[in-house]
C-alpha cells in the first residue's frame, strides 16, 4: 500500500476543529491511478472482508492521532501532472457520521472506460507444493503483459492491416507504443480506421476524388489508449485497468492534442460495445496462450 500511497500534509481544517489527513496517489495519470486504487480495494478486501481499505484508512489515522473519530477524516487525491494541485478526475473522502464510517468516491472521471479480465490458467501451471510461493509475481507480471502487448501487435498491427485492403483504409498504418512500468503496462494505438467507429465512412469529396484520380481517405483516424494492472488471484490472474479511445482528423495525423474523446457522443453505441468485445477477446487470447 505504502508504493501506492502516501501521505501529502496533516492538517487542521478551516473550522478549527476537525483534523484532516491528505494522502496522495503515487501517480499523476488519472486512469492508472484508479485502476491502482482499485487493486488495493480488491487486495484489502480480499485479505480482511469483514471491512474495508477506507474503514481501515480512517481507523488508523484517529487512533494515531489520538482524537475523536468526529473530530478526523481521510482525503485522498491524485496530484496534478504539473505538480501545480490536485487532479478533478479523482478524489476520495472518508468521514464518520453517526458511529458509520462513510465514503465519498470520484474515482476516474475523465473519460476513460473500465477494463477488468479474470484470466484463468491451467490447473498444472498452479499446482505448487503448499509450503512454497506459488508464483513468481514479478515474473509472472512480467509474461503477462507480454503476451497482452503480442496480442495487440496481432490486433491491431497485422489483422488490420489485412481489414485495411478490404476496407477503403488506404494508408493507414498503425503504431504502437509501450512502456511497461513495474505494475502497469500502457499502451497506445494510432492510426486506427473503422476500429470502434465501425460506421464512419468517407466524405463526398473523397469518392469524388477516387472516381478521378485514385485512393482517397478522409475517414477519421481513431487512437486507442490503454492501461493495465495485473494482480495474482487464486485461478490465475486479474487485469484491471482502463481503455480511452478518441478520433481526430482523416485528413491529416493529428498529434496528441489533436485528437477528441469519443465520449459522450460515442459511447453508448460504439465505445462501451467494443470495450466489452476486447474484454472477452483478451480473456480468450491470455487463456489459450498461458
Amino acid at each position: 500500500m505504502s508504493k501506492a500511497l502516501k501521505v501529502d500534509q496533516v492538517r487542521l481544517k478551516n473550522n478549527g476543529y476537525e483534523l484532516e489527513l491528505w494522502l496522495a496517489m503515487a501517480s499523476a495519470d488519472p486512469d492508472e491511478g484508479a485502476a491502482l486504487w482499485k487493486t488495493l480495494q480488491r487486495s484489502f478486501q480480499a485479505s480482511n472482508p469483514q471491512s474495508s481499505i477506507e474503514t481501515a484508512l480512517f481507523d488508523t489515522f484517529v487512533r494515531m492521532m489520538e482524537i475523536p473519530a468526529t473530530q478526523g477524516n481521510v482525503q485522498i487525491y491524485l496530484p496534478s501532472e504539473d505538480g501545480s494541485g490536485y487532479s478533478p478526475c479523482f478524489y476520495v473522502w472518508i468521514w464518520e457520521e453517526n458511529g458509520e464510517v462513510l465514503t465519498e468516491q470520484n474515482v476516474n472521471s475523465c473519460r476513460a472506460q473500465p477494463l477488468e479480465i479474470e484470466v484463468e490458467l491451467p490447473a498444472v501451471k498452479q499446482a505448487q507444493p503448499s509450503s512454497s510461493v506459488r508464483f513468481n509475481f514479478a515474473e509472472e507480471r512480467r509474461k503477462a503483459f507480454s503476451r497482452i502487448i503480442s496480442y495487440v501487435e496481432k490486433r491491431y498491427r497485422i489483422d488490420a492491416a489485412k481489414r485495411y485492403k478490404t476496407e477503403g483504409c488506404h494508408e493507414r498504418m498503425p503504431v504502437i507504443d509501450t512502456l511497461v512500468g513495474e505494475y502497469t503496462l500502457k499502451i497506445e494505438v494510432q492510426d486506427l480506421c473503422r476500429e470502434v467507429l465501425t460506421l464512419e465512412k468517407k466524405s463526398l469529396w473523397c469518392r469524388f476524388v477516387e472516381q478521378w484520380w485514385g485512393p482517397c481517405n478522409d475517414i477519421r483516424r481513431e487512437r486507442l489508449e490503454f492501461t493495465f494492472i495485473y494482480h495474482p488471484t487464486e485461478e490465475g490472474y486479474m487485469l484491471t485497468g482502463s481503455l480511452t479511445g478518441k478520433f481526430g482528423s482523416g485528413v491529416y495525423k493529428p498529434r496528441t492534442s489533436g485528437y477528441m474523446d469519443m465520449e459522450p457522443d460515442f459511447e453508448e453505441d460504439f465505445l462501451k460495445p467494443y470495450v466489452q468485445r476486447f474484454n472477452n477477446d483478451l480473456k480468450k487470447y491470455l487463456e489459450a496462450h498461458p
